[in-house]
């Protein structure tokens, strides 16, 4: 019998899609029986990240929703601009898709109630050196490139990849924002923990 890969690779599309949803949901369920809020945007927030950003953030979530609503109930109209990808690099973005979910849930059992989808502090906030946060300052970032990048090889999509391709600008474009943020709260605590910790992968020799 031959093997279908196109129906496996749906599988897996659905399975790590809602997988992280649910990841992200208990996570900040956890936070919200504490009386706190991961989704709550500060106007301090708004100030350093840009309302651009956060809204930009925004609808890329609702563009990778209604992707996924479209491909789920019509599977026809993703065949319309699919990209002509060959099948071993689909199933490399089905393993990175796959592999974002387990990464993810230890990032927020490292992170806690310290985890804010915008650019502020907690209450009594602390720097996270454990778990995954050990040798990578933003394992977070890592993560949603791997699920996103994933998600856009394994459905060889024009709109998935185009999703994909933005999210990573994004948050990019993020990454040192939060790190002049981390700096001017945590100030030499925080250098001295670049020093020996990679930004998005563990660095292979500490910095001097």
């Amino acid at each position: 019998m031959p093997v279908n890969h196109e129906q496996g690779l749906r599988v897996i599309f659905f399975a790590t899609f809602f997988a992280i949803l649910a990841v992200r949901f208990i996570s900040g369920l956890k936070i919200r029986q504490r009386d706190e809020s991961s989704w709550f945007v500060e106007q301090e927030a708004v100030g350093r990240e840009g309302l651009w950003s956060i809204v930009l953030r925004l609808l890329l979530f609702l563009w990778m929703v209604t992707a996924v609503v479209l491909y789920a109930v019509y599977p026809p109209w993703f065949r319309v601009l699919t990209v002509p990808l060959p099948l071993w690099l689909r199933w490399v973005g089905a393993g990175l898709a796959l592999l974002s979910v387990p990464l993810l849930a230890w990032v927020h059992s490292a992170l806690g109630r310290h985890w804010s989808t915008s650019l502020q502090f907690k209450t009594e906030h602390r720097l996270i050196q454990t778990g995954p946060y050990r040798w990578v300052r933003h394992p977070m970032y890592t993560v949603l490139f791997s699920f996103f990048i994933g998600l856009g090889l394994l459905s060889a999509h024009i709109v998935m990849l185009g999703l994909a391709a933005l999210a990573v600008t994004v948050v990019g474009v993020r990454i040192p924002k939060e790190e002049a943020m981390m700096v001017a709260q945590f100030g030499e605590e925080y250098r001295t923990y670049m020093q020996h910790t990679g930004r998005l992968l563990p660095r292979l020799k500490p910095r001097r």
